[in-house]
C-alpha cells in the first residue's frame, strides 16, 4: 500500500530540518540515551539539508539574474538562444527546489548585485559588447522569478527600462 500523504519533508525541508534539528537538541539533554548519541552533530548534519537546498535555490536564483543581466547587454550574442534555454532550466530547478520557509532568507538584490559583479568581470575579460546601464536593484520580484512560467522577454525588458537614464 503506498502513502501518498505529502509531509513537511517533501513541501518544506528547510523548515522540516530546523524543526528535526531543533527535537533532535531536545531529545540530546535527555539522561536516558547511550552516551554515544551525538545528539548536537547529529541536528548540524540534518540542519546541513536545509542549508543546502537553500544554498541552491540561491545559487538559481543567481544564475537566473546573470542570465537575464546577459540578455539585457547584448541581446545580439551568438550565445543568446543559449542563455534563454539555461534560464528555463535554471527555473526549472529553482521551482523543484523551492520551499516557503526560504522566501524570508533570500536577499534577491545581493544575489543580483553578485550577478552584476560577475557580468562586470566577464565583460571586462572578454570585451564583450552592451551599452546598456544596470540598475543597482533588481527591477523586479522574486515572485516574478517563482512564477510557473518564467517570461524572460519580460524580465530582459524590465533590466532594460530599469536602467538609470
Amino acid at each position: 500500500m503506498s502513502d501518498t500523504r505529502r509531509t513537511l519533508y517533501d513541501d518544506d525541508i528547510l523548515l522540516w530540518s530546523e524543526q528535526q534539528a531543533e527535537a533532535i537538541r531536545l531529545l540530546g539533554g535527555r539522561r536516558d540515551l547511550p552516551n554515544a548519541f551525538d545528539a548536537e552533530n547529529v541536528a548540524e548534519e540534518i540542519e546541513s539539508v536545509g542549508r543546502s537546498e537553500l544554498a541552491a535555490v540561491k545559487s538559481q536564483i543567481r544564475l537566473i539574474c546573470l542570465h537575464l543581466i546577459k540578455l539585457a547587454t547584448d541581446p545580439d550574442s551568438d550565445a543568446a538562444r543559449h542563455w534563454r534555454g539555461e534560464l528555463v532550466a535554471f527555473h526549472a530547478e529553482l521551482i523543484g527546489r523551492y520551499a516557503p520557509s526560504m522566501r524570508q532568507r533570500i536577499d534577491l538584490a545581493a544575489l543580483w548585485v553578485s550577478a552584476l559583479e560577475q557580468r562586470t568581470q566577464e565583460r571586462g575579460e572578454t570585451s564583450l559588447p552592451g551599452t546598456v546601464s544596470l540598475p543597482a536593484r533588481p527591477p523586479f520580484a522574486l515572485d516574478d522569478l517563482l512564477a510557473d512560467r518564467i517570461d524572460s522577454g519580460r524580465l530582459v525588458e524590465q533590466v532594460r527600462g530599469a536602467a538609470p537614464a
